[in-house]
């Protein structure tokens, strides 16, 4: 397999935008959804994230004194016990997550009231409980299949092949290096959505209907520069709509909350509402400097497309070696 750069990924992910946008959209809004539900808010999920990044950073570690170490899927939760968490500042939790102090510090108190995190002699860990670990090895799996997907999409768009069961394999097998990096990737997603719309729960929302909007444009397969610079083409999809009752459903996030969302939504021009159907669509001011614009998207697309290229020549050394 020949070798890849992070500007080729890049490349022919703003190239293939829209078509991208159609898997990349889904998985990030079932991953959004798995981590509103599991711990009752995204914020909370946010926490979880960065708490569950620092255990695979710790096993890391110990691979540094040890070339051998396993740090397999297969062997995560043994080696989960034997971390030693270290104290975090309130300061450095916010820097990566993007919350007040106080709303971490209460969100965190929050999460250990449910036993999700644990305290010990004033250290924070990410301890869940025997059924959550169960229900851990499934929903990662899922999420597995999603970005060995994604990644697929992509090494067919440069010509590479790339076995999605070696992809797999691969990252199970060293699952803490994969994941570390992975969690990494999504702590600047949220962050970056966060500093944009102060609300992760307004950007599972506002998914929702990219989604059936990337779902009808991906047969033209419009690319990033055409998206921006022709902000029209977003009247061909007009039908492209959703209704609140569909997105509850989706999220798990409240009726009431979700049209109260969607209206804010509205009135800062990123979609629109039928004012028959009542349903929800994408309109061209979405593009604007101030909502989802060139730069954000950009932004998005250079921190996936740098964990696409971890995997990607992590795999293609494993072949060479072969």
């Amino acid at each position: 397999m020949r070798e890849v750069s992070k500007k080729e990924i890049e490349e022919v992910i703003l190239k293939n935008y829209i078509e991208y946008q159609y898997f990349f959209v889904e998985f990030q809004s079932k991953f959004l959804t798995g981590l509103n539900h599991r711990y009752q808010g995204l914020d909370n999920g946010n926490l979880v994230l960065y708490y569950a990044r620092q255990i695979h950073q710790d096993i890391l570690r110990k691979k540094d004194y040890d070339l051998n170490f396993n740090i397999s899927f297969e062997k995560f939760w043994e080696n989960h016990r034997e971390t030693n968490p270290q104290r975090i500042s309130i300061i450095n939790i916010g820097k990566y997550t993007f919350l007040p102090k106080e709303t971490a510090r209460r969100k965190i108190l929050y999460l250990i009231k449910k036993k999700v995190l644990n305290k010990k002699n004033k250290s924070i860990s990410w301890m869940p409980s025997d059924q959550y670990k169960k229900n851990y090895n499934l929903f990662i799996n899922v999420e597995i299949d999603g970005i060995c997907q994604l990644i697929s999409f992509i090494s067919e768009k440069i010509n590479l092949s790339v076995p999605r069961e070696k992809l797999k394999y691969e990252i199970k097998n060293n699952f803490s290096f994969y994941w570390f990096h992975y969690l990494e990737v999504q702590l600047e997603y949220l962050k970056i959505w966060s500093k944009r719309l102060g609300d992760l729960e307004l950007g599972l929302i506002f998914l929702q209907v990219a989604h059936l909007f990337t779902s009808k444009a991906k047969e033209k397969n419009l690319s990033h520069k055409e998206l921006y610079d022709k902000p029209v083409l977003f009247k061909e999809f007009i039908n492209a709509s959703i209704s609140a009752t569909s997105i509850a459903e989706v999220t798990g996030i409240p009726r009431a909350t979700c049209v109260r969302k969607l209206e804010f939504l509205v009135k800062l021009k990123a979609i629109s509402q039928d004012k028959i159907s009542k349903r929800y669509y994408i309109i061209p001011s979405v593009t604007s400097d101030d909502l989802i614009s060139r730069k954000i998207t950009n932004e998005v697309v250079r921190s996936f497309s740098n964990f696409f290229f971890i995997c990607l020549r992590a795999v293609n050394a494993k072949t060479l070696n072969q």
